[in-house]
């Protein structure tokens, strides 16, 4: 068994690319009379330019949320938007959208000690993960997959489970959307690296970035720290900032 265990999150952090995003809100703003159909995808399309418009997109996590808070703000009823997203999945799943990983990560998967055990843990469906990590050049590339997770609360119960016979700093999440990703992770003392695509901080993350790129260097020295089983001196020192 590896003590340490690094958890990825995947849309938005391995998995990068809004296209599919705006597919999906034109097939849910399509449900809507034309003016109103406008407006959905004028407050969409603002959301992914970084320049939230509406109170239900200011806070939204990410441009898949986005279009889940307007789909409330709008009417359109969840049953039917949960069905776009999912035919929406199937598309990327067969490659009509452009994704792409952050670069160089496989190699920084790579390089990271054997003993440290990679996880992608994520909401996204199982059946659509497959195919396009093969596409991000990311197949094979962790110790384990783990799709329709149902987080928040799933990703506790991973946790509760993994920190049975592990300390709580042996663990590290990364991710870009904190309630989802990263809180359980902090509330259980376990590190945390925030991706913080649009400026948001986070001030309970341990590390934080507006690429995963740039906390390489952070997701390193936690690992390193790691194999060497001296995870708790190496925070207290400062290593982790």
């Amino acid at each position: 068994m590896n003590d340490a265990i690094l958890l990825f999150d995947y849309d938005g952090t391995v998995r990068l690319g809004s296209e599919h995003a705006t597919h999906y809100a034109r097939l849910v703003a399509a449900e809507l009379e034309p003016a109103d159909e406008r407006a959905f995808l004028a407050a969409h399309a603002a959301f992914v330019a970084g320049k939230p418009t509406t109170a239900s997109t200011f806070d939204a996590y990410d441009a898949d949320n986005a279009v889940r808070r307007l789909a409330g703000e709008f009417g359109v009823p969840d049953a039917v938007r949960a069905a776009h997203y999912e035919a929406t999945r199937e598309r990327m799943a067969a490659g009509d959208f452009a994704v792409w990983a952050p670069p160089g990560f496989a190699e920084f998967i790579w390089g990271l000690p054997r003993s440290v055990e990679v996880r992608l843990v994520t909401n996204a469906p199982e059946a659509s993960l497959e195919p396009v990590l093969d596409r991000l050049g990311l197949d094979g590339l962790f110790d384990s997959v783990v799709g329709d997770a149902a987080k928040p609360v799933g990703l506790e119960r991973m946790l509760d489970d993994l920190l049975e016979d592990r300390k709580p700093e042996r663990i590290l999440s990364v991710g870009d959307i904190p309630v989802n990703d990263l809180a359980p992770a902090a509330d259980r003392g376990c590190a945390t690296a925030y991706i913080d695509h649009y400026g948001r901080p986070w001030p309970r993350a341990t590390a934080s970035g507006r690429t995963l790129e740039e906390l390489y260097p952070f997701v390193h020295r936690w690992a390193t720290a790691s194999e060497s089983a001296a995870p708790e001196s190496a925070a207290s020192e400062g290593a982790w900032s």
